[in-house]
């Protein structure tokens, strides 16, 4: 019979903790798409330009879609005008993704992102880049 009064008091306290819960902001830790860029087999890089409706960000990573291309370095250049340096100097395979190239600070507003890259002709047309920034 006791242990009966320890479910009802169990559950009345459980509702009260839930009223007193952090809300957690949604937006954290997702990933949103930046932008797409098809790359230029005639040049040697390409910017792919960010608006600051997209928001803040913390990170960024690209994937490679259609044709291999070697990533060099990207350059991140932000709403305020500085600049941060990714060195990256990896071929990308059609189908794969760069690893999370994290932003200095807190959330960053991107103003564009610079890619510098070397290609190859290929029969299966130009690369495709990606790119996502992470909230």
């Amino acid at each position: 019979m006791t242990k009966l009064i320890y479910i009802p008091i169990t559950l009345v306290l459980s509702m009260l903790l839930m009223q007193f819960s952090i809300p957690v902001d949604q937006n954290v830790g997702k990933w949103e798409k930046l932008g797409t860029k098809t790359v230029n087999m005639k040049l040697d890089h390409d910017e792919l330009m960010v608006t600051a409706k997209d928001g803040a960000f913390t990170a960024v990573k690209f994937k490679v879609l259609s044709a291999p291309v070697k990533v060099i370095s990207v350059k991140v250049v932000f709403g305020n005008g500085q600049t941060e340096f990714f060195k990256v100097n990896k071929q990308f395979a059609p189908g794969t993704e760069s690893r999370i190239l994290d932003l200095p600070g807190n959330k960053r507003i991107i103003k564009k992102i610079v890619f510098n890259y070397i290609t190859k002709p290929n029969p299966k047309g130009k690369a495709i880049i990606t790119v996502w920034g992470r909230h």
